[in-house]
């Protein structure tokens, strides 16, 4: 069991809101948050619309990855073989694995391969784009709009860091896309009309920064420099975001080790963790032991440790008790920041002690008993003052 004293000397509680310290960010939007939880601990205009660039390419790997066979042979068409920009040189009539497709789009970032296997799903980039806006909408991404599936510049091809923050924490899920957005190369195998392809990954954070473990990097001029940058270090990921950089590389460098840096994270309860005794006098057993509902995990700021309150309320005082049952709550505070808490439910069930029951009973007999013996006395006295009149 986790000591609470313990827990009050050594643990703070993370501010509900972003600390928003000047950085020496020249992006004009971005952000840092944690990976698991997506809580925001800087931010600079976060909801502001930018065009994303090729970062447009998460969206298009995440529906790839759900509605996509990779095992699959696309056959790349005209258009798609005449994609400008960045590309992985496909020809007209070649056929691809998409599985070698989504590897193109997240490491080599090539246009040509989003537009041939939006075709080969959807027989449309049109088609494509719609899902893209559908998916963006069932994510809760409300300040963005999709035009088409790799990012080139268009008016009407807007989103914003926030909501680049969902759609990557939702992409982290699929273990191939973390995968592959970690790899530094990639190489693909022959098709009909080429020989092995072998990329580097255009994220140089990978191989810059320790941990770096993802994610996607974008350059339009009208975009700017973005990235979206992730690292794990001891376990914890952070996400860094930034759109319309002048240094993509340098800024998330700097919103990394500021994380790293100035945070630590906190189990504060892990779910089914044994967290406090509640006292059920009469109960069978008398001393009930509460666990966790669910885990709980923070982010602290190095300042705030020690400044931790914390304390138990108990919300059921005597039996029956069900297992599983919410008898109380823990609740953490960091006074004038903020709170958390979870909620305590029976490890076991608990009814009355025999003893308790006994005494119930008999408590219960000598009211009868007096209810029976006070009826008795006014039937006598009426039966009484009837024989008088």
């Amino acid at each position: 069991m986790r000591l609470f004293v313990f827990l009050a000397l050594l643990v703070g509680i993370s501010f509900a809101t972003a600390q928003e310290r000047a950085l020496p960010v020249t992006a004009k939007s971005g952000l840092l948050a944690d990976a698991e939880t997506g809580e925001i601990l800087w931010a600079k205009n976060p909801d502001l619309r930018c065009y994303p660039a090729s970062l447009t390419k998460i969206m298009t790997a995440v529906l790839i990855l759900e509605r996509g066979n990779l095992d699959d042979w696309a056959t790349v068409t005209k258009d798609a073989a005449f994609t400008g920009e960045s590309s992985m040189a496909l020809k007209e009539g070649e056929r691809v694995r998409l599985r070698d497709l989504l590897n193109a789009i997240l490491v080599r970032s090539a246009n040509d391969a989003c537009v041939a296997a939006a075709i080969h799903l959807a027989g449309s980039v049109e088609g494509f784009v719609q899902w893209m806006n559908e998916k963006a909408k069932g994510l809760g991404m409300s300040n963005t709009n999709f035009v088409n599936p790799h990012g080139l510049h268009d008016p009407q091809h807007f989103t914003t860091a926030r909501d680049l923050l969902t759609l990557t924490r939702y992409a982290l899920q699929f273990p191939l896309f973390r995968h592959i957005v970690a790899q530094r190369e990639i190489v693909l195998q022959p098709t009909n009309k080429s020989a092995l392809r072998h990329f580097g990954n255009r994220n140089k954070l990978l191989k810059w920064y320790p941990g770096c473990d993802g994610v996607k990097t974008g350059y339009t001029v009208p975009a700017g420099r973005c990235l979206v940058a992730s690292a794990t270090r001891n376990g914890w990921q952070l996400i860094a975001i930034v759109l319309g950089s002048q240094d993509h590389f340098a800024d998330c460098t700097t919103l990394l080790d500021y994380g790293f840096h100035n945070f630590v994270r906190l189990t504060l309860a892990e779910k089914g963790e044994p967290l406090a005794l509640f006292h059920l006098p009469g109960g069978n057993p008398e001393w009930l032991r509460a666990v966790a509902a669910e885990s709980v995990r923070v982010i602290v700021p190095k300042e705030s440790l020690g400044r931790i309150r914390s304390w138990v309320q108990q919300f059921v005082a005597k039996p029956p008790v069900r297992q599983g049952e919410i008898v109380g709550e823990l609740v953490w505070e960091v006074p004038g920041a903020s709170r958390h808490q979870v909620k305590l439910v029976a490890l076991r069930a608990a009814d009355w002690s025999w003893q308790a029951k006994a005494h119930m009973l008999g408590e219960r007999f000598l009211l009868l008993f007096f209810l029976a013996v006070t009826l008795y006395a006014l039937w006598q006295k009426f039966r009484k003052g009837g024989r008088r009149r």
